[in-house]
């Protein structure tokens, strides 16, 4: 009995694993045909949720879904690297090339202010749609400060590219002072109001 508990979490594992792979090998092929085959469908998703099941009976709730969910990960990248074709090189066509942001000339003064906007003004108008949103959005308290706290670095990220893929620097200002004022406007002008 204890060499069978023993064997049981690794047995489980190669099990769950080949069924996470029959799965997706089926799920693969019925998507690679484009005809809709529901059985080969519905029998791609019973075979991953019997291999989920299977890393969970072998290694507990908690610990096999994540086990899981990671075999699945891996099984599906070699399902999907598998049928992958490598195609002689073509000539790249004008169509191909990424659009470039404006060209314009750049001088210490320009590139000083395109700095200062993407860093400072960008920051702050990041800073105070994170407040906002943790002040004024009808959530918990705890809720609306972690959200609030994750937006401020995306935000600034997006408002630095944005600013400085932008030729027009006086665009860039006004909509960074707009959103700026709205945002310090929206968290704080009620309090101000109210007093």
């Amino acid at each position: 009995m204890q060499q069978l508990d023993l064997l049981r979490q690794p047995l489980g594992s190669l099990a769950g694993t080949l069924l996470l792979l029959s799965g997706i090998a089926l799920l693969r092929l019925s998507w690679m045909r484009r005809n809709g085959d529901s059985a080969r469908v519905t029998g791609g998703w019973a075979l991953v949720a019997a291999g989920i099941a299977s890393f969970a009976y072998a290694w507990g709730g908690e610990a096999g879904t994540v086990y899981a969910l990671v075999a699945f990960s891996a099984v599906a990248y070699v399902v999907v690297a598998m049928g992958v074709e490598l195609r002689p090189a073509r000539a790249r066509s004008n169509r191909d090339i990424a659009l470039e942001p404006e060209d314009r000339p750049t001088n210490w003064p320009r590139a000083i202010t395109k700095s200062l906007l993407a860093i400072v003004l960008a920051g702050v108008a990041a800073i105070g749609i994170g407040v906002a949103f943790a002040i004024a959005m009808p959530l918990a308290a705890p809720d609306r400060i972690v959200i609030g706290g994750l937006l401020v670095p995306m935000l600034w990220g997006a408002g630095m590219a944005w600013t400085l893929s932008d030729a027009k620097l006086l665009r860039a200002t006004i909509l960074l002072g707009a959103i700026s004022a709205l945002a310090y406007g929206i968290a704080f002008l009620p309090k101000v109001l109210s007093a």
